[in-house]
């Protein structure tokens, strides 16, 4: 009999002992809504409770079976064994503009799993760009400096390669006449929606001869993203001031008749005097010429000689099809211009993380996060990669303040030694199961 009862007792500690093991649950997981929404990636975000176990989670696609709504499980993270939400992200990128995905978080331990609700959001549409071109004034003096801004009025951005995509035209009779042709240099820039880019014009020819009084428009033209134009006067009571009218300027190149040695309605590509210019003295004027800066032959339109199908920048495309001379840059597009394939305005021979939308600051990359504490690297002053329940500046917490950080500390929550893993010491035999089973053995034994 007492032998008996020596095992229910011994039976009776064992269970105490496993008590907590037994009744650990399994994580509790909340997806939430995601963030940073782009055309082509977004910030996926879930909660997820390990409730003291060793918990990993990931992201899933919750209907795998709609192409293109379907993407792959993200990797799996570990978060811990502590018994507090813990929030993890991940960037999802290569999606389609314009698209719903539906996701949920998952999280499993090894007292089981479970998955958050499912949660759904849109990408940004990859709609035209849309824009307006407007002077600061309707009417200016002569003389007077002329400002045009070009103002984003779409919903997506519009890239430019050129520092200058304008050209000043001048009205004559029923036809628009070349007036200015600014220097213009390789540039990327980006204009986002509601962003706005301004240029200006001093009212010179390229002769720099001062321009008449007449009917202008500013005309500014992205290749392969649009055209936009905007209209204005030059003396004739415009402007703030008056001054003498403007002599006559037959030929319209912005060379006055009395000083004007040559008629060429067709160019105002010109010299002081009047005639037109030509910069690389191949016989061919400036107007005419394909490549002004460059000798070359009348047979090829200015230019040097080469093979059917020269490719001057290198970048695979003909120039007869290459819309940009980019002789830096060999990821294109079909038109011969640098490609952004994650949309986030460098291009991707500019940017370190070309299929990943990210900053320009960070060179085209998403915030790093080397400890993947959820923390950018930027804002992070502890490097802890077995650890993401930190603070603000990314260093790990410590709840009960015990000196055992909550990663660490199997009772986070309860002042305890590192001896005891954090946890408050326990009574006699109530957290040793194997000295408790020897202390009854021996008892067992003596019986």
């Amino acid at each position: 009999m007492k032998k008996m009862k020596t095992a229910v007792l011994i039976l009776m500690f064992l269970s105490i002992s496993f008590l907590p093991v037994i009744l650990a649950p399994a994580p509790t997981a909340t997806t939430l809504s995601a963030t940073s929404i782009t055309q082509t990636s977004a910030v996926l975000r879930g909660k997820v409770n390990p409730n003291g176990l060793s918990t990993k989670v990931d992201f899933c696609s919750c209907d795998p079976s709609a192409s293109p709504t379907y993407f792959s499980p993200s990797p799996l993270q570990n978060i811990g064994s502590g018994n507090a939400d813990v929030t993890v992200t991940y960037t999802l990128s290569g999606l389609t503009p314009g698209t719903t995905y539906s996701y949920c978080v998952r999280s499993v331990n090894s007292a089981g799993s479970q998955n958050g609700a499912c949660v759904n959001f849109t990408t940004s549409s990859g709609g035209a760009p849309s824009a307006t071109l407007t002077t600061n004034k309707a009417n200016y003096a002569p003389g007077e400096t002329v400002q045009f801004t070009l103002t984003n009025t779409g919903s997506v951005a519009i890239n430019g390669t050129l520092n200058n995509p304008w050209t000043i035209f001048k009205k004559s009779g029923a036809l628009w006449q070349i007036a200015y042709v600014p220097g213009v240099a390789m540039q990327n820039w980006t204009l986002n929606p509601g962003d706005s880019k301004s240029w200006s014009w001093g009212q010179t020819s390229n002769a720099m001869v001062t321009i008449d009084a007449a009917t202008y428009k500013v005309e500014v033209v992205l290749v392969g993203v649009g055209t936009w134009s905007a209209t204005f006067t030059i003396g004739d009571g415009g402007g703030d001031g008056g001054g003498e009218p403007a002599e006559d300027d037959d030929d319209g190149d912005g060379v006055p008749n009395s000083q004007d040695s040559c008629y060429n309605p067709d160019c105002n590509l010109v010299d002081p005097n009047g005639c037109p210019r030509d910069t690389d003295g191949d016989g061919l004027n400036d107007c005419e010429d394909d490549c002004p800066a460059e000798r070359g032959l009348a047979a090829n339109d200015g230019c040097p000689p080469g093979d059917e199908g020269e490719d001057r920048d290198g970048d695979g495309v003909a120039d007869d099809r290459d819309a940009c001379y980019n002789p830096e840059c060999s990821i294109v597009d079909t038109q011969g211009c640098p490609k952004d394939s994650d949309d986030d305005g460098l291009d991707d021979c500019e940017d370190e993380c070309p299929s990943e939308y990210g900053e320009r600051r960070n060179d085209g990359c998403p915030e790093e996060d080397a400890d993947s504490d959820g923390i950018p690297d930027s804002e992070d002053s502890c490097y802890n990669p077995g650890c993401n329940r930190v603070d603000s500046i990314g260093c790990p917490l410590d709840s009960d303040g015990d000196g055992s950080n909550d990663c660490e500390d199997n009772c986070p929550n309860q002042s305890g030694p590192a001896s005891n893993n954090g946890c408050p010491q326990q009574p006699f035999c109530s957290g040793s199961v194997v000295l408790c089973v020897f202390l009854l053995l021996g008892l067992l034994m003596r019986t």
